[in-house]
């Protein structure tokens, strides 16, 4: 029986998108017991019985992912007092900016203390969905991962046909697209007779721009969503999603809805979920993928530090069009002989 320690990015999506891993890791080695930073969706009884995982309950601060020298102390008291003997590093980050981590495993080889992460597969992050390189990181360790079954939430779907969620929020400004671009997109799907449902988080921001788009004729209703649990059921009842970059994208991947994701300020051959394309497309902002604050691993240098988001304009209306007309619901035939007529 081992010992593991497994790192993890803080959001809630990560938890989403490692939960099958740590099905798979739990299959292969059913004897170990491991321990994680607290998150909202791996702590989630549902979650943890769709995908079958049994470990992982929240055990250490969020903020040791980082390898803190502050935190050094506390994080190898806590690895000597539970016995752990093996760091399963699953954040993501270019070796550029991950020298507090190269520091502890150094020391981790002293003590005798294993390491696994994503540096293994290369010096530069892979252009991969990010699933997609932490099970090849799992697969090199003799762990076998399939990620055959994306849908894992399937059972909970209800899809109202023709009803058209779009998510406006995002927990970082420059991941939002702006209100015109949202009552320019809402006004097309309303012009295909489709039923759109607004929908935001706990923001105060988001819910600003909630309102103001409550005033679009197309939208049917306003939805603020103050739970995981509210978000997941609310997904399950729509036909399709449009959405920026958000935990929404891959919960709709876990459910089975067909999702259209708005990669604004991320890069989408990185952050998208696993999903066949008839299930998830992306819409990829070419601004957002030159700009100098665009790190390595597809994430935005600046996300909480403030920026005019110029990458924003790399996304119009019309692609996000072009892109629902690619998914498989059941709306889409008929909203598209409206458009014809």
């Amino acid at each position: 029986m081992r010992t593991a320690m497994v790192v993890i990015n803080e959001g809630v999506g990560n938890g989403i998108i490692v939960a099958p891993l740590l099905a798979a890791l739990e299959r292969c080695y059913p004897g170990w017991r491991y321990f994680m930073a607290p998150n909202i969706a791996l702590d989630a009884e549902w979650v943890r019985s769709a995908v079958g995982i049994h470990g992982a309950s929240g055990t250490f601060p969020a903020l040791w992912r980082r390898f803190l020298p502050a935190d050094r102390e506390a994080l190898w008291n806590f690895i000597d007092r539970t016995g752990v003997e093996l760091v399963v590093n699953l954040r993501m980050e270019f070796a550029e900016e991950d020298g507090n981590y190269f520091e502890f495993r150094a020391e981790a080889t002293k003590r005798g203390v294993e390491c696994w992460d994503l540096h293994e597969l290369g010096g530069r992050p892979q252009r991969l969905p990010f699933g997609e390189q932490a099970a090849n990181l799992l697969r090199a360790h003799n762990v076998p991962v399939e990620l055959n079954r994306p849908a894992w939430l399937a059972d909970r779907r209800r899809p109202r046909p023709g009803v058209v969620g779009c998510y406006v929020g995002a927990s970082a400004a420059v991941k939002r697209w702006p209100l015109g671009d949202w009552s320019t997109l809402i006004s097309h799907l309303g012009d295909r007779r489709l039923i759109v449902e607004v929908a935001v988080g706990l923001g105060a921001d988001e819910q600003a721009l909630a309102h103001r788009l409550s005033s679009v004729p197309a939208v049917a209703d306003t939805v603020f969503l103050h739970s995981l649990e509210a978000l997941r059921d609310w997904i399950a009842g729509l036909d399709v999603l449009v959405s920026n970059d958000t935990l929404a994208v891959h919960l709709a991947a876990a459910l089975g809805c067909p999702v259209v994701t708005l990669y604004l300020a991320t890069d989408g051959d990185i952050w998208s979920p696993a999903a066949a394309p008839d299930v998830s497309r992306a819409v990829q902002s070419a601004i957002a993928l030159s700009c100098s604050y665009m790190k390595p691993n597809g994430t935005c240098r600046r996300y909480y530090v403030g920026c005019p988001a110029p990458c924003a304009a790399g996304v119009r209306p019309a692609d996000v069009l072009i892109e629902l007309d690619q998914l498989e619901w059941s709306g889409r035939q008929a909203s598209h002989q409206e458009v014809v007529k």
